[in-house]
C-alpha cells in the first residue's frame, strides 16, 4: 500500500470519519432543507431525522474505533517543560500556560475564509440595487427576480439613504439567509482542503467549496444585473431557485455534505485497510 496514503490517513483519522461527522450533518441539513422547501414535508420530520444523525454518528463511532482504533496526537513539547513555563508578574499571582490551547489550523482557515467571504458579500450587497423576489418556494413556483426603485431620500437618516444596498425588502432577506449558508459551507470546504495540505485526493473539497461561495458571491450580486422589467439572462435565470430560496440553498448545502462525508469514508477504509481488518477480526 502506499505509505503517503497511510501517512496521510492516520494523520488526518478523526476528520476523516465522513459517517460520524460529515454525512449526519448532511442529512439533518437535506430534511431541514426538504421543510422549508417542499410544503407536503412537516416540520416533525426534523426530530426523527435529528435521531437518525445522533444514532448514525454514535454507531459509527463504535465502528472506527473496532475496525481501526484510535489515533493519539503526541504534545508539540512535553508536559513537564509546559507546566513549568509561566510569566512573572509583580502586581499579583504568576499565571500558569498549563492546558492553554490555541485554535487549530483547520479553525483558523475556516474563520479567515468565512470572514472574507462575508466581507465580500457585504460590500457587494452595499453596492448593489435592491431587488423584489415575486413567488412562493413552498409553492414550487419559479422565482421572478426585478430591480427596485431606489428609496426616496430621507432627512433624519441624511447621506445614509443614499446607499440602497442596506435596506432590503422581506423576499431579498430570505435570500440572503441562503446565501450566508452557501458562505459558511463553502468556507468549510475550502478550509478543509486547505488543512488537509492541499493534496490531489482533497480536489473534491476545493471544487465543492469554490462553488459554493461562488453561489454565494453570485446570489449576493443580483442587484448588479437585475432589470425593472424582471428579465434575466437564461442562465441567471436557471439558477435563480438556488440563488433566491434558502430551502434550495440547503438542500445543496447538505448534498454536499454527504457526499464528501460518504467520500472521506470511502478514502480512509482504502488506506486503512478497514475490510482486510473487519474480516480478521
Amino acid at each position: 500500500m502506499d505509505l503517503d496514503q497511510i501517512r496521510f490517513a492516520t494523520r488526518h483519522f478523526n476528520d476523516l470519519q465522513g459517517l460520524r461527522y460529515a454525512v449526519p450533518l448532511g442529512l439533518v441539513t437535506l430534511v431541514l432543507g426538504g421543510v422549508l422547501h417542499f410544503a407536503s414535508w412537516p416540520t416533525f420530520l426534523l426530530i426523527p431525522a435529528a435521531a437518525a444523525a445522533l444514532l448514525l454518528a454514535f454507531t459509527a463511532g463504535r465502528h472506527y474505533r473496532r475496525v481501526y482504533g484510535e489515533v493519539q496526537a503526541e504534545p508539540a513539547y512535553p508536559m513537564e517543560e509546559l507546566h513549568g513555563l509561566s510569566i512573572y508578574h509583580p502586581a499579583g499571582a504568576t499565571p500558569r500556560l498549563a492546558g492553554f490551547q490555541q485554535i487549530t489550523p483547520r479553525a483558523r482557515h475556516f474563520l479567515a475564509l468565512l470572514l472574507l467571504t462575508a466581507g465580500l458579500c457585504w460590500v457587494l450587497q452595499l453596492m448593489s440595487r435592491n431587488v423584489l423576489v415575486a413567488g412562493s418556494e413552498t409553492a414550487g413556483q419559479h422565482p421572478r427576480i426585478q430591480s427596485a426603485a431606489p428609496p426616496e431620500y430621507d432627512p433624519y437618516l441624511g447621506w445614509l439613504s443614499a446607499f440602497n444596498g442596506i435596506y432590503k425588502p422581506p423576499g431579498t432577506v430570505r435570500a440572503i439567509y441562503g446565501q450566508m449558508a452557501y458562505a459558511i459551507c463553502g468556507a468549510f470546504f475550502l478550509g478543509l482542503w486547505l488543512w488537509r495540505e492541499r493534496r490531489p485526493s482533497q480536489r473534491h473539497h476545493l471544487a465543492l467549496g469554490l462553488l459554493l461561495l461562488g453561489l454565494s458571491v453570485l446570489g449576493t450580486s443580483l442587484g448588479l444585473v437585475a432589470r425593472e422589467d424582471g428579465e434575466m439572462s437564461p442562465v441567471i435565470n436557471f439558477l435563480s431557485p438556488a440563488l433566491v430560496y434558502p430551502g434550495v440553498a440547503l438542500l445543496l448545502c447538505g448534498a454536499a455534505l454527504t457526499l464528501a462525508g460518504l467520500y472521506d469514508h470511502r478514502q480512509l477504509a482504502r488506506a486503512l485497510g478497514g475490510s482486510a481488518v473487519e474480516k480478521l477480526s
